[in-house]
């Protein structure tokens, strides 16, 4: 089925030209073969269909990404990405939708994670219906809240608008000049997830890690990052993420303990002639690579015992709360109690700053809002 939707990226001009040393990515990319008996740690598609987008054109977009993600270095063996090529685009831009969810929907049964090159945020639905998953977390990484509903608004522009109910989603980044009061109030009603503004998150970058560790698709709109930083766009914004934090929130995804897959969408070759933008687009989904060739699977099940357990008593709450901690991570985790569980309570990723707060007799944001999900 694969073959049948996808142009291999052998037959990409980008590939056919690649040149570089040992030492380089795109020559650890060409020489990995797809094989089943040999699965990749990482797929790489690109998506090509610009249209129903309020992006003037996305042409190329992918190939572009390509010829600077190749020239970056490698990573130490076992760790194996296969680039699988460009989904082809349909007749019809319901043909490309279709297409991207047949791909993923054999993907996901793969059990392998995707990184997902170009096209326009709306692309984030299909690969949502391709992760068989009941109440599958998405994280979008944007400077505004696409859920757009006037009459021209675009597909891209109101795309939450059109996920499941079940979904839940987090999203980061958001200016609020970019956003009206009803958007948040629809948000935090309906989304049911957790909204963070840029300066939120730039005050405490590292409290994003665990919403990123337990997502299980992270959809970032180039829109999001600071225009001087990245041309490419077409948003003339001069404010955004840094190139750091970019980077830093797609290392963390890439690190999660979830088989987190990875879309960067919104860029645009057209306008940025130097390819700077290309780069930059590079160099964040290197970082999300780079983290999943250093993952760690400690996830803490059962009795967790190579976890360190600490239990702290809260007021308002009847039982004592145990946090786990790994000790070569140093990753956190939190226990929720949950009807559902008979020998083990719920545990969901946290930060040392929910234990710090618990430490000073105060319910940790993160225990209330997965308490009110169960309860």
């Amino acid at each position: 089925m694969l073959k049948e939707l996808i142009i291999p990226a052998g037959a990409l001009p980008v590939v056919k030209n690649f040149s570089g040393d040992d030492d380089r990515l795109g020559t650890m990319i060409i020489d990995s073969v797809w094989s089943e008996l040999n699965l990749p740690d990482v797929a790489i598609i690109g998506i090509t269909d610009h249209r129903n987008s309020a992006l003037p054109s996305l042409l190329g977009t992918s190939d572009v990404i390509r010829e600077q993600l190749y020239q970056l270095n490698g990573f130490s063996t076992p760790f194996r990405i296969v680039d699988l090529g460009n989904v082809k685009a349909g007749k019809e831009y319901s043909d490309s939708i279709a297409a991207v969810r047949v791909v993923s929907e054999e993907l996901f049964s793969l059990g392998i994670p995707i990184l997902i090159l170009g096209g326009n945020q709306s692309f984030t639905i299909p690969l949502l219906e391709g992760i068989d998953k009941t109440g599958a977390i998405l994280t979008v990484i944007d400077d505004r809240i696409d859920n757009e509903s006037h009459k021209d608004s675009t597909v891209d522009e109101a795309f939450l608008n059109n996920l499941s109910s079940e979904t839940i989603v987090n999203v980061m980044a958001v200016q609020s000049f970019f956003v009206s009061p009803e958007s948040k109030e629809t948000f935090s009603e309906e989304l049911n997830g957790t909204l963070f503004t840029l300066g939120e998150l730039r005050n405490g970058i590292r409290e994003m890690e665990p919403y990123l560790r337990e997502t299980d698709l992270v959809s970032f709109d180039f829109g999001s990052l600071k225009l001087c930083e990245a041309p490419g766009q077409i948003r003339n914004s001069p404010n955004g993420l840094s190139g750091e934090e970019a980077c830093q929130l797609a290392w963390y995804a890439g690190i999660s303990t979830n088989p987190v897959w990875f879309s960067l969408f919104g860029y645009q070759p057209a306008k940025d002639p130097d390819k700077t933008g290309a780069m930059m687009a590079a160099q964040i989904v290197w970082y999300f690579l780079n983290g999943k060739s250093k993952k760690i699977d400690e996830v803490p099940l059962e009795e967790a015992i190579d976890f360190m357990h600490f239990i702290v008593s809260v007021e308002g709450i009847p039982e004592p709360v145990t946090f786990l901690k790994h000790p070569v991570s140093k990753r956190w985790w939190i226990e929720v109690p949950s009807p559902d569980c008979e020998l083990f309570p719920h545990r969901i990723p946290c930060s040392k700053k929910d234990y710090k707060k618990a430490c000073k007799n105060e319910i940790p944001d993160r225990w209330w809002t997965a308490f009110n999900k169960i309860y």
